[in-house]
């Protein structure tokens, strides 16, 4: 049995390099324990396209017009909407508001639906954004078990999460993404680590990305013991699919996934694009402490504009976790 919680989250501080390339960027990492700057390294980057050790058996094909079969729950109203306020409420849940603040950062154009934008130079001064980074995104701060900055995941907890995603075109009718794994992150959506319980910075252990126009899905992991600080060499990069044809502008993407996080046994990564599996990857998976999932756009620094839509979001966990009372 599961608990269904609704929410359209984001992490407050998070993500470093999400490429396996050598440009090296700052980003910085905002927690109980004050804050701490992270400098983008280089990862190992171990790509599965078919069954292996680490088994990732779905093909490098893409899904942008496969049928969607599924039930969907009722998704959750977000209410408490202000784009000049610092939090949000959906289904009652408690979400924390981390944009540069401009008219455009962050809007609800319906209860179902929030649109993300970023210019060149946005980001998120409350929350000490260095100035190589773009950001509009929110925050969970009730899904979990409570902490003294939001609430995380456990660690071997089963996780179901479904939503819908889009990109908006430019003014000139396209998307146009010069991030990619050679040269900086746009980050779209992910499973963020629980970095003060690891005392060191991490990439994200599940992220859904735009490798330059193009949509992709990478896990991380480090075996018991392992050091998760990007420069580690026991860190693991995984790049499971990458959409071998562009995303399509105005289109709802159906995403679904199934995960556990564990890094010490039972641990998988399942993930669905328009009803068609992308991801089946069953091994180790996370840094063995806590998650928690935050969306919207957290990019290197870009000079072109960008917008993004999320709607109908639902997380599940399994029943036997702890679900921490909702912050006042």
């Amino acid at each position: 049995m599961t608990i269904s919680i609704p929410l359209i989250l984001a992490l407050a501080g998070s993500v470093a390099n999400i490429s396996d390339g050598s440009t090296s960027l700052d980003a910085k990492i905002a927690g109980a324990g004050g804050s701490c700057y992270l400098r983008a390294q280089s990862l190992s980057d171990d790509t599965h396209s078919s069954a292996g050790a680490h088994s990732n058996t779905a093909d490098n094909t893409s899904a942008a017009s496969q049928p969607v079969d599924r039930t969907r729950t009722a998704a959750p109203s977000i209410a408490s909407f202000s784009a000049e306020s610092q939090t949000l409420l959906i289904g009652g849940d408690v979400y924390q508001i981390e944009t540069a603040a401009k008219s455009y950062s962050i809007a609800s154009p319906d209860p179902q639906t929030l649109r993300f934008e970023v210019h060149r130079g946005d980001n998120w001064a409350a929350g000490g954004d260095g100035s190589g980074v773009d950001r509009s995104e929110i925050q969970n701060d009730s899904t979990g078990v409570a902490t003294s900055w939001g609430a995380v995941i456990p660690a071997g907890t089963p996780i179901g999460l479904d939503y819908q995603f889009m990109v908006e075109a430019n003014s000139n009718g396209t998307f146009v993404n010069t991030q990619n794994h050679s040269n900086g992150f746009f980050v779209v959506g992910q499973m963020h680590n629980d970095d003060i319980a690891s005392g060191v910075p991490t990439s994200p252990p599940f992220a859904v990305q735009m490798d330059g126009e193009r949509l992709q899905i990478v896990a991380r992991y480090v075996l018991p013991g392992g050091n998760p600080r990007n420069s580690s060499s026991a860190l693991h990069m995984l790049t499971l699919w990458t959409d071998p044809n562009p995303i399509q502008t105005g289109v709802y993407n159906d995403i679904r996934v199934r995960a556990n996080f564990s890094n010490s046994g039972n641990g998988y990564l399942n993930v669905w694009i328009n009803g068609k599996q992308v991801a089946n990857y069953q091994g180790a998976l996370g840094f063995g402490q806590g998650t928690y999932w935050e969306y919207g756009i957290y990019r290197s620094r870009a000079a072109e504009t960008s917008a993004v839509r999320y709607r109908t979001l639902m997380l599940t966990i399994d029943s036997s976790t702890p679900v921490s009372s909702r912050r006042p």
